[in-house]
């Protein structure tokens, strides 16, 4: 498949609405896990995941998906927190199979809660979790992609460099380990995002702005030559990713969609027909 952009599935609309005026932007929808980006609106359930499958099946949009990243620590040097970190990615890694998606996103494990100068061991512990989940995800079919961090305290800095993801693509060689590079967090760690591109087995792209301070996840609106010429190397050295617009709100990513594309703004043609074109979720009262 050629290299296409996606969308990151938001918050604050009805998953029908959501879908109804994605399919017609974007090739690609990134579904989130964490706690903190479900809603009302959507939350994996039964009749959800089946509205997300016909709309898939009717419109051959490509699902990603990214495991949850709040109180997950695969590195922890508690036995018990890092098992229940283990088994909530297991069932991260089930639910993504389950819906057909391949691609899944995670962070690196945070320094150790008031013991950052142990973070050998934490890398050690990491280390032995991701092998124990590869594993599983070789009989799944899924391919784990480690994300590179903003700067931030709680991160060790070679999560932000990109020293450690080259650790962990030397050590784990097997196709079901790979990187998903987030341009918006090398801008604000000061890494040219360049650099990541000259690593190896990089699958998945996160794109979004910022001050260069903090990650705001913002749109795409300034630079934007340098934005068109970025997109154009990545697609070409990487034809089989996909890069996901990471706005919070739709409207931020369609007009950073239609910036990098280079076409002008314009309505969802859905949006003028009366009916939608599948019941809003299946299995539920309208």
């Amino acid at each position: 498949m050629a290299f296409c952009l996606g969308s990151r599935i938001v918050s604050d609309r009805p998953l029908s609405a959501y879908l109804q005026e994605t399919v017609h932007y974007f090739k690609a929808i990134e579904l989130h896990t964490d706690p903190q980006c479900l809603s009302p609106y959507f939350a994996f359930t039964i009749p959800e995941k089946q509205t997300i499958k016909i709309y898939q099946e009717r419109f051959k949009f490509r699902l990603t998906m990214h495991a949850p990243f709040i109180n997950l620590r695969l590195g922890a040097l508690d036995r018990e927190e890092r098992m229940v970190s283990i088994n909530i990615f297991l069932n991260t890694m089930r639910l993504a199979a389950d819906l057909g998606v391949q691609l899944i996103t995670f962070h690196p494990c945070t320094l150790e809660p008031n013991a950052p100068n142990l973070y050998s061991e934490t890398l050690l512990y990491e280390e032995g979790s991701i092998g124990m989940l590869l594993r599983e995800a070789k009989k799944l079919g899924v391919i784990l992609l480690m994300e590179n961090m903003p700067r931030d305290p709680l991160y060790h800095p070679g999560t932000c460099d990109g020293s450690r993801f080259q650790e962990l693509l030397w050590l784990f060689q097997e196709p079901e380990f790979g990187l998903t590079v987030d341009i918006g967090h090398a801008l604000q760690a000061g890494i040219a995002p360049e650099a990541f591109l000259k690593m190896d087995r990089v699958r998945h792209f996160h794109l979004h702005e910022n001050d260069r301070s903090t990650d705001l996840h913002q749109s795409i609106a300034n630079n934007q030559d340098w934005w068109k010429k970025l997109i154009k190397s990545i697609s070409k050295k990487f034809p089989d990713a996909i890069g996901v617009l990471e706005m919070k709100r739709l409207n931020e990513q369609i007009e950073s969609l239609n910036l990098l594309s280079g076409r002008p703004a314009k309505r969802s043609k859905l949006l003028n027909r009366h009916e939608p074109i599948i019941p809003p979720i299946i299995g539920t009262d309208i």
